[in-house]
């Protein structure tokens, strides 16, 4: 048996080589960057917009107004603000308004069991005025009370005045500027009357009259 010797330090070497060249090439260089601008002015995104039809766009909810509020500008050259009845005390007898974000202080009425609100607007006023047409103990009366805001004040343009349901109150303008006497209203108002013509043997006769403005 014939037995080689000598070879097995080149065979020891070559396959030393093999296992070096091998992890050298596992290492490998590091990752490069994707994308990344170091020298110049940064890439532009081609990105196509994309647009979103206008039906489909999220809506933004609109401030509530509650049943029954009227809005106006109540305050010359500011934002509208809404008022409305927000408490109704039947046992006493007394109706509170109250304002939007309390822009302005609270109206309390007296001897009255609710009411509804609307808004005047004059050229001889700069800004409106509140109506309240408030419920009475006897219903088949509403008085009215105009107000304008001056001073952070609610202040009556007139003295309340009342006017019978017989009188068809809702299709009346109850009150307007005097058209002969701009410094006065010119407001409706109720007259109890013996009539003898009558059944009742009275009955409530609707009656105008011009009245200085109080308030302006």
């Amino acid at each position: 048996m014939t037995v080689i010797k000598g070879n097995k330090p080149n065979l020891y070497m070559h396959v030393a080589t093999l296992i070096t060249v091998s992890l050298i090439l596992s290492c490998g260089s590091p990752p490069k960057e994707k994308n990344k601008n170091i020298i110049g002015p940064p890439v532009e995104d081609t990105t196509t917009p994309v647009n979103i039809p206008k039906d489909d766009l999220p809506k933004l909810e609109e401030p509530k107004v509650p049943k029954g509020a009227v809005t106006a500008n109540f305050l010359s050259e500011r934002e509208p603000f809404f008022a409305v009845v927000d408490n109704v005390d039947r046992r006493n007898g007394r109706t509170t308004v109250v304002f939007e974000g309390a822009a302005a202080p609270k109206i309390i009425i007296p001897d009255a069991y609710g009411a509804t609100l609307t808004t005047l607007r004059f050229d001889q006023f700069d800004r409106d005025l509140l109506l309240v047409k408030a419920k009475l103990k006897d219903p088949v009366f509403t008085k009215h009370y105009l107000y304008v805001l001056r001073n952070n004040k609610w202040k009556l343009v007139v003295n309340g005045f009342s006017i019978h349901k017989d009188n068809n109150p809702e299709s009346l303008d109850p009150i307007v500027v005097d058209p002969e006497n701009p410094r006065n209203m010119r407001r409706y108002y109720s007259v109890f009357d013996l009539d003898k013509t009558s059944s009742k043997g009275y009955t409530w006769r609707l009656h105008t009259e011009s009245v200085p403005i109080l308030n302006k």
